[in-house]
């Protein structure tokens, strides 16, 4: 699998809503850092594979083509950098702790400010840099500079393209694994309790609501009919809340808004005497039983979910 493909199947696997809602917090940065982070990963491997398309010309110095490359390495290793910060949580990690494992990676970087980032100016005016004049090759060029003594230095950009590559692949898959171990422990947490159990012994209740407009001996039944659907639905929602971190599903939220309105009328004409023969309530009850009937395949579907 290409780093393009990682970064497109990791892009999908931090919007899976068991990660996403449970991992990133309100502030702003934490989630937005992620899939920038990911599309950096993803336009700087572009633009290392053109580089490795490029017609090799041994004769031209392709400053440009040097330039382009060595960018692009430092933009992937920011971003593979603030993606690992932000999935791993170690919001005060430094980049040097983190590429200091990678020696290669240090000297890509190291190479990068030489000639790109402060030629002029290095370490504070301690050091200066310059690409040598003379012919370079596309895999391969020298550079000088005074630090303050005078140093020569080769640099062999295919093995920095291999190690590179090497580290991408290798953050993108540890990260990867971070993600679906978050997801299966959110999974263990929740594994217990069923949605649809919660809800699924209501048929009795959801009877004695409806013998409130067609029974004229045991319509006051109703009250303690709506009391229980409305206590268990509040319970279900609150199972749902903590599996979803407050960002319950739209179709799941508009279903239960729907219900809540319904339980909200019936409890109204039962307290006003008015649900008796009342047409208006027996129609709502249609409604709430299709509402009700969606409502407990889509816990089905969230218990489905949360099966190992």
């Amino acid at each position: 699998m290409t780093i393009q493909e990682k970064c497109r199947n990791f892009n999908t696997k931090i919007h899976d809503r068991m990660f996403r809602n449970n991992h990133f917090d309100a502030s702003f940065g934490h989630y937005e850092q992620t899939f920038i982070s990911i599309d950096q990963i993803e336009d700087c491997q572009d633009a290392i594979d053109e580089f490795k398309k490029l017609v090799r010309n041994e004769q031209r110095r392709s400053i440009l083509s040097i330039y382009g490359v060595l960018q692009a390495f430092f933009g992937q290793q920011d971003g593979l950098f603030y993606l690992f910060r932000s999935i791993s949580n170690k919001q005060k990690l430094k980049s040097a702790d983190f590429f200091r494992g990678y020696e290669l990676i240090s000297k890509i970087r190291e190479v990068r400010n030489d000639i790109v980032g402060h030629p002029s100016n290095r370490k504070g005016g301690k050091e200066f840099y310059f690409i040598d004049k003379g012919p370079n090759s596309k895999f391969e060029f020298e550079y000088g500079g005074y630090k303050p003594e005078f140093v020569r230095m080769k640099v062999d950009l295919q093995k920095f393209i291999v190690k590179q590559e090497q580290f991408a692949h290798q953050v993108l898959d540890n990260l990867n694994e971070l993600v679906l171990e978050n997801i299966e422990l959110h999974k263990k947490e929740f594994k217990m309790i069923k949605l649809y159990d919660l809800i699924s012994g209501l048929n009795y209740a959801i009877q004695l609501m409806k013998r409130g407009y067609h029974d004229e001996h045991r319509g006051f039944q109703a009250e303690w009919g709506i009391s229980e659907v409305n206590d268990k639905l509040l319970k279900f929602q609150e199972e749902l809340n903590k599996r979803f971190n407050d960002e319950i599903p739209a179709g799941i939220e508009d279903t239960l808004r729907i219900i809540h309105y319904i339980l909200e009328k019936m409890k109204i004409w039962h307290e006003k005497n008015e649900l008796l023969d009342n047409d208006d309530a027996e129609i709502f009850m249609y409604a709430f039983d299709y509402q009700f009937e969606s409502l407990e395949q889509m816990a089905k579907e969230v218990d489905s979910e949360y099966e190992l």
